[in-house]
């Protein structure tokens, strides 16, 4: 069996790398799994067969299991998210900020999301000094870097050693900078920004997952996949139901075990626990982000309609057994309906019609 890693998907194709010949193929995913809808995403590892290295083209005969899936970016197999942060230009927003961290730690439970915030050039100590004080108690990793001054560099390539990482943010912090950076043999495009309002341009259009070799010295090379994906707006961020959003803020769910309300949402209660003793910033995440949810969580309800079983039993008593019930427009009409509709009576007319039928019937009987 040979077995490669999705690099990147696309409409029809797919790019697959064979480690065993250093080799990356033009891939097609055999006809069996579109019947079976077997979806596959960048990261996924696949089995390969029909393999041409002269033509570099090869067949996706199954996708192996899964470590994990990531639906916004949808990537597979992830080891750690990166969520990049600028400093300046674009100025950083701790709501947003927050929000991608929320997203990522509902995405991938398993490890907390590290912090890499960029454009470190442009900020002064204060600033960067304030910035780890903020999470680097609450247990996240933060790094400060400047693509463009190489500073932090080393200490990121050594984080992404032999993992397979993505880096997220929105559109214009430096994601691609930094990938150039570290490979500058992918000359990936730059964005530039927009100048009244110093958001980013939507410069990387799909996730790929890119090969950087990290120099450990001499004799050892390192390869690490990073995954550059694009930014996406904020109503594709999860969120959480509006009670839980306590457990996304670490310090907030400390607080709250003493909190003397029960059920407390920690906004507007007298006397909680919690109101008051964290970061003006993280405070202020929370509320907008509880407040999202409820907004979300109202939407939902008002919008949610009964959706009909997508099966039915049958059989009798202890011997019933569930099938596949038709799509509407695929079942018979029952023999009342077919009735109603041929002499185009209603329900009304139909008990009419047959309590007369009754009648007949029964003088019949009598002579």
């Amino acid at each position: 069996m040979v077995a490669g890693t999705v690099l990147r998907s696309h409409a029809g194709g797919y790019l697959v790398y064979d480690r065993d010949q250093d080799a990356v193929f033009q891939c097609a995913a055999r006809g069996r799994l579109k019947k079976e809808r077997v979806a596959i995403f960048t990261g996924d590892r696949v089995e390969l067969d029909e393999l041409d290295p002269e033509k570099g083209v090869a067949v996706i005969s199954a996708r192996l299991e899964r470590q994990n899936l990531l639906s916004r970016p949808p990537l597979a197999n992830v080891d750690q998210v990166i969520i990049v942060q600028a400093i300046h230009q674009p100025e950083w927003n701790p709501l947003l900020c927050d929000r991608y961290i929320v997203h990522f730690q509902l995405e991938l439970a398993s490890q907390l999301p590290i912090l890499c915030f960029n454009k470190c050039d442009l900020a002064t100590e204060e600033e960067i000094t304030s910035l780890r004080s903020i999470y680097e108690p609450l247990g996240y990793s933060v790094m400060i870097v400047s693509a463009i001054a190489g500073i932090g560099m080393t200490e990121l390539a050594a984080m992404l050693a032999g993992k397979v990482s993505v880096l997220a943010g929105p559109s214009g912090v430096g994601k691609s900078s930094i990938l150039n950076y570290l490979e500058p043999s992918l000359h990936l495009r730059v964005g530039v920004m927009e100048n009244e309002f110093g958001v980013g341009r939507h410069t990387t259009t799909y996730s790929e997952l890119y090969n950087i070799r990290v120099h450990q010295d001499e004799i050892h090379n390192i390869t690490s996949w990073v995954a550059d994906t694009p930014g996406f707006n904020l109503l594709e961020l999860r969120h959480p139901e509006p009670h839980d959003v306590v457990f996304q803020f670490a310090e907030i769910l400390e607080l709250a075990h003493d909190c003397k309300f029960t059920n407390c949402m920690h906004l507007i209660e007298h006397g909680c626990n919690v109101i008051g003793k964290i970061s003006a910033e993280r405070y202020a995440s929370y509320c907008a982000i509880v407040a999202e949810s409820q907004d979300e969580a109202k939407l939902r309800k008002e919008t949610s309609q009964k959706v009909e079983a997508a099966v039915k039993t049958v059989g009798g008593a202890g011997k019933g057994r569930q099938v596949p019930r038709l799509n509407s427009k695929y079942r018979a009409a029952s023999r009342r309906t077919q009735r109603q509709q041929l002499l185009g009576l209603t329900d009304e007319e139909e008990d009419v019609d047959d309590l007369d039928a009754a009648d007949v019937d029964d003088g019949d009987a009598d002579e």
